[in-house]
């Protein structure tokens, strides 16, 4: 059997508003048998988008045949050299997407065909309708060529006119069709994604103890490494999925507290970024009782653990109170999405700063945060609209356990 697959990204702005689109034929039919879009974020290059058409077409004619020869036509001679091999990749995520697609291919046969963009209307089409719905498009025609009415977002339809959904393709849809901020205020003007990671276990969690700001402060354990790099994997995933909304980081920053700074490198290495410190993050100043367990604190203090707790004004230890946190936190969030306007950036931080931190989305009050759960390497996702607008997307997301291995 032989396969065609035409690919296409598009990005307006460059980087900006960005999807691509790819579709599946049978050779010398012509039948489309296959089509896959979808929106990558509001801040993607062209290239990036049209690498990620090339793999979700990949993909979709390998699970059709994985013996099927394939051919690939796309109007990027960018992509076409250098998958072919004729240019040399000198952008390091490039360089990935490349990589991607070569371990899709393998051993077996691949040709990559150049061809004017008219001649690639079908795939631009796509990805287009993935841009404009903010939407993820996943379509499979086994019977028939499909007709230009009914193909809702999302329909997978059979040649009886069933839908033909996985349970991750209803996933997808889900998040895609979501009501929220995004929805009722029309999405206005760029949006800025913070991806907010709670750094993992460290080796005074079991304690109990008041770990703050202090620096470097207790450094992570076995568990929490571990936690931290299941929680790169789990957030590669969900921006591979494409997760809605959810767009490659394109920045990285840390508490610098060393719990957070190694959770950071583990997070860096899932996507290839640098960490900048940023001391807006840092965890609650806790003053004397840093490094202290509850009872200790007690006993030095008798009811001081339960005023910390029940007083959002109260600093303990002389330290910070969690409403100078919430105005700290707050302040560096708008920071943040004033610079990085468009984009994704994570950042590794601490419970209460994270809590903090949906609290200024939420508009919650201080004394309301212990109400949220936020578990070491939880990942934490909010969007903010450059007119003030903000959106709670995700809260203490945790990697799922990969199946036992022996």
């Amino acid at each position: 059997m032989k396969l065609i697959v035409e690919a296409d990204g598009g990005s307006r702005g460059n980087p900006g508003r960005a999807a691509f689109g790819a579709l599946v034929r049978e050779a010398p039919s012509g039948r489309v048998l296959a089509e896959r879009a979808a929106y990558l974020g509001e801040s993607v290059t062209n290239n990036v988008a049209e690498y990620s058409g090339l793999i979700a077409g990949l993909r979709a004619a390998l699970t059709l045949d994985p013996e099927a020869a394939v051919e690939v036509r796309m109007d990027s001679k960018l992509v076409v050299s250098q998958m072919s091999g004729a240019w040399k990749i000198k952008n390091a995520d490039l360089g990935k997407l490349a990589a991607e697609a070569r371990a899709l291919i393998g051993p077996r046969a691949v040709a990559f065909t150049w061809v004017p963009r008219e001649r690639n209307q079908a795939a631009d089409a796509l990805a287009n309708e993935a841009m404009d719905e903010l939407s993820v498009i996943e379509r499979d025609f086994p019977g028939a060529a499909p007709s230009a009415a009914g193909r809702g977002l999302g329909d997978g339809l059979t040649a009886s006119g069933k839908v033909k959904l996985s349970m991750s393709d209803a996933v997808r849809l889900a998040q895609a069709a979501a009501s929220g901020a995004q929805r009722h205020a029309g999405a206005p003007g760029p949006i800025t994604t913070i991806v907010l990671v709670r750094h993992g276990m460290s080796v005074d969690t079991d304690r109990d103890v008041f770990a703050g700001s202090a620096a470097p402060g207790p450094p992570l354990s076995p568990a929490g490494r571990l936690q931290a790099e299941a929680a790169g994997a789990e957030l590669s995933r969900m921006v591979a999925a494409p997760w809605f909304g959810l767009a490659r980081p394109t920045a990285l920053a840390s508490s610098p507290s060393a719990r957070a700074l190694e959770t950071a490198a583990a997070l860096g290495a899932a996507f290839g970024l640098e960490v900048e410190v940023d001391h807006g993050f840092v965890e609650q100043d806790f003053g004397l009782w840093d490094g202290l367990t509850k009872a200790e604190v007690d006993a030095k203090w008798p009811g001081g653990v339960a005023k910390w707790a029940s007083d959002p004004a109260y600093a303990p230890g002389g330290g910070e109170s969690r409403e100078q946190v919430g105005a700290r936190v707050k302040a560096a969030l708008e920071r943040v999405a004033r610079a990085r306007l468009g984009q994704t950036v994570v950042i590794a931080s601490h419970a209460i700063a994270t809590r903090a931190a949906i609290g200024a989305a939420l508009g919650a009050p201080a004394n309301a945060w212990f109400t949220f759960r936020v578990a070491p390497a939880s990942i934490n996702i909010l969007r903010l609209w450059d007119l003030g607008l903000t959106e709670v997307v995700c809260t203490n997301r945790t990697a799922a356990p990969p199946a036992e291995i022996g």
